[in-house]
């Protein structure tokens, strides 16, 4: 069972590594720590757009929806610092259609206008309110709300410590089945790739006259993983 967590490897100490591994026999490891915490805040992606062969009305239009859904940030206490709404952007949008002679051509169906807005939600028990607002003030795409934690580098960090008792742990075993000691460590580095909040349910923007969105308050999962390098002890 211990070979499918980490790795014993036993080199001849005449052996040198170009890599930067121990020259004398070590123990490999990897260790994983995660904690399961309680979101506090959320980030609210959303796009409006609109299409019209009349650019500077697709424009208007998308720019009337943006500040209906800024000032329902604020009227919601998110403060200025927690929204980000750059400047729309304008492309033509063509479609492909096919003539009665069999051959095809591009045919501009309109100018394409978006806006993307990114909220902070600091307070979840507004979520509902959030989304019902979006919807009557005609958001076209809620892109994603990923929960968060406003203490998330602490947080990072305690997951990382576990990691390192992980790694630890799995090396005493190793050492203890293969009969030898557990010396020093020679190396340990954090791995990329597992920083960062595991997403959680948020209840969809329903219709107006439906029942308010609900928030599904559940937890979140912050992780981090370590490989680590221990000599052999003698």
């Amino acid at each position: 069972m211990l070979r499918s967590f980490a790795l014993l490897a036993l080199c001849l100490p005449v052996l040198a590594f170009a890599d930067g591994l121990p020259s004398s026999p070590y123990i490999e490891v990897s260790g994983h720590g995660e904690l399961h915490v309680a979101p506090d805040l959320a980030y609210v992606n959303l796009t409006l757009e609109k299409t019209s062969l009349d650019a500077k009305a697709a424009r208007a239009d998308v720019e009337a929806r943006a500040a209906k859904v800024i000032a329902l940030a604020r009227e919601l206490k998110i403060a200025d610092k927690d929204i980000k709404a750059p400047a729309v952007t304008v492309y033509p949008q063509y479609e492909w259609h096919q003539t009665p002679s069999g051959d095809g051509k591009q045919v501009l169906v309109g100018q394409h206008v978006t806006r993307s807005i990114s909220l902070t939600l600091r307070d979840l028990s507004r979520y509902g309110a959030l989304a019902d607002g979006l919807f009557a003030a005609g958001v076209t795409r809620l892109d994603d709300v990923v929960p968060d934690r406003s203490d998330r580098d602490q947080l990072q960090e305690q997951a990382l410590a576990r990691a390192v008792q992980d790694a630890h742990g799995k090396a005493e075993a190793l050492a203890a089945a293969a009969g030898v000691g557990l010396g020093a460590v020679y190396r340990i580095s954090e791995q990329e790739g597992s920083r960062g909040p595991r997403p959680m349910m948020m209840a969809a923007m329903k219709s107006p006259g439906a029942q308010q969105p609900e928030f599904l308050n559940g937890e979140i999962e912050i992780d981090a993983d370590v490989a680590a390098y221990y000599l052999i002890g003698h």
